[in-house]
């Protein structure tokens, strides 16, 4: 898929979208239904209250005795969505599945350390600590090299550094 954006001062101030395409797909009707929607949300309560709360802003879902909740930075929310649902509708967001019971934003990750049995240690940017279970890290490494992996792979190699220097890490950094 190509993608240009042409700025001329002819235009109106609203926005016009053309796709250009020999026939269309599933993935183009895919692209007309979010253009039309808007930006996606979430919904979550607190309590007795309900909150809007933009995907990007969720480190991750998780499952606990049947409900599920959405954690951000500083809140927790209850959701009536599933994980399912969460992987699904956001993968492209960068939600993924990192256990049978966590959906994690990829984005949120600041440092990820690999651990005993094949499986990862994920430093949330809120200090949190998630663990991606072995059946899931291949998808995640996957998901490096799509979203981000420079700037994952630098962090990696800053904790790496700062790990050698206490001794934990070998010349090669294993």
């Amino acid at each position: 898929m190509k993608i240009s954006i042409e700025e001329d001062s002819r235009y109106p101030v609203s926005p016009h979208v053309i796709i250009q395409c020999q026939k269309e797909t599933e993935e183009v009707k895919d692209i007309v239904q979010r253009l039309q929607q808007g930006e996606p949300k979430l919904l979550g309560t607190i309590g007795k209250k309900e909150y809007v709360i933009p995907p990007q802003e969720v480190l991750y879902g998780e499952s606990v005795d049947g409900a599920t909740y959405l954690y951000t930075k500083e809140e927790v929310y209850r959701t009536t969505y599933t994980l399912t649902e969460l992987e699904e509708q956001y993968e492209d967001m960068g939600y993924m599945r990192c256990s049978k019971s966590i959906v994690l934003n990829i984005h949120a990750i600041e440092v990820l350390k690999s651990e005993f049995g094949n499986r990862i240690d994920a430093e949330l940017s809120n200090g949190e600590h998630v663990i991606i279970s072995r059946r899931y890290a291949k998808e995640l490494r996957a998901m490096r090299k799509e979203y981000d992996t420079k700037e994952l792979n630098q962090q990696l190699e800053q904790y790496k550094k700062n790990q050698k220097g206490k001794g934990r890490f070998d010349e090669q950094g294993n």
